[in-house]
């Protein structure tokens, strides 16, 4: 079984996001039109986009907890540009952090300097 990456606010500096599923929604659907949202598990949205040809992204939202996830397979970039543009609309001042289900470890990821410089580290 393998591993799952998480994403959310640095929760220990400025608390949870304030967004709700609802404007996760919006904001996928603004980007990708066709992507799939769907709500079929209390508290999580479930959403696939294919971001570019080819290039599909799955991943789930966890409006209670404040936090996107995503398996840990490859183009890991295709989630994470998702999560990018998400939060770009939604919380582009809050600082972000991601870590791997087996390490607790937060590291920080960059919002304010474009999809490349949020992914690296990940991707």
């Amino acid at each position: 079984m393998g591993s799952s990456f998480y994403v959310s606010a640095d929760q220990e500096h400025v608390g949870p996001w304030t967004f709700t599923g609802e404007q996760v929604e919006e904001s996928v659907r603004r980007h990708w039109p066709d992507a799939i949202v769907s709500s079929a598990f209390e508290d999580f949205l479930e959403i696939e986009a294919e971001i570019a040809p080819g290039r599909r992204a799955e991943l789930s939202f966890d409006h209670r907890h404040g936090a996107f996830s995503f398996e840990d397979r490859e183009p890991l970039s295709a989630p994470l540009t998702v999560i990018y543009e998400v939060l770009r609309d939604l919380a582009p001042e809050v600082p972000v952090v991601w870590w791997i289900d087996y390490d607790a470890e937060l590291t920080r990821m960059n919002l304010n300097d474009g999809l490349q410089s949020f992914t690296r580290g990940l991707a």
